[in-house]
């Protein structure tokens, strides 16, 4: 198992090496850890993931809820077309600040409408003016049901809501009848169960960190699916 992990994390090394990456991805991570934030910031390949979705689906409007400094958000706006737009929530005006620069500095500010303020407030008085065709939720977890359940209420036949941090390196598998990792245990399951087949879990590790988490995605079924 050891041998597996350096393995794992020789792997990633590669693909950082061979995978080019903007210099405004780099701005960011030095200047989250200049000004003292939190680095839980996503990968890199999270970050081309959630870029190649946003294309993928011809996404227009994306909802973010979680900006931190900008770093998936910059990912996301560089993936939508010129009049599409991320909405993107944080509750920290400090980090609203940085944010700002990031998208300024990515050339994506025009498409990107930020709310600062506890997203659950927000959320309440969010008016969109078509419905959301992606979703990317990366917040304070204990929230994430009731995230993830306004995205759907809110999301087009066939979007994608994906949450971010819910494997937590394994500490959700021996989560007890309370906190933090029995609410992302129960929030799986929650939507494993509901969605079924149209949900799915993909793993990510970061080496910094020897953190192994995941990614939660769910595709919402349009009426053509052939599998239910």
């Amino acid at each position: 198992m050891p041998e597996m992990k350096q393995l794992y994390t020789d792997i990633l090394h590669y693909l950082d090496q061979s995978l080019a990456e903007d210099p405004v991805h780099e701005w960011i991570l030095q200047e989250t850890r200049r000004r003292g934030f939190p680095e839980i910031q996503i990968t890199p390949l999270q970050g081309r993931l959630l870029r190649m979705l946003t294309q993928a689906l011809g996404a227009r409007r994306v909802l973010e809820i979680g900006t931190l400094g900008g770093y998936s958000g910059v990912w996301i706006a560089c993936g939508l077309p010129p009049e599409g737009k991320l909405i993107t929530l944080d509750v920290n005006e400090r980090h609203a600040d940085l944010a700002r620069e990031s998208f300024r500095r990515a050339g994506v500010v025009d498409k990107v409408e930020m709310h600062v303020g506890p997203a659950l407030e927000t959320l309440a008085t969010l008016t969109l003016d078509e419905p959301l065709d992606m979703a990317f939720i990366d917040a304070d977890k204990g929230n994430n049901r009731r995230y993830f359940d306004w995205a759907v209420e809110h999301m087009r036949p066939g979007g994608l809501v994906l949450v971010d941090n819910v494997l937590m390196n394994g500490r959700v598998l021996r989560a007890d009848g309370s906190g933090t990792m029995h609410e992302i245990a129960a929030f799986n399951r929650y939507v494993l169960e509901r969605f079924g087949e149209h949900a799915n879990v993909i793993p990510f590790f970061k080496a910094s960190e020897d953190n192994l988490d995941g990614m939660l995605m769910v595709r919402l079924p349009n009426g053509q699916d052939a599998c239910v």
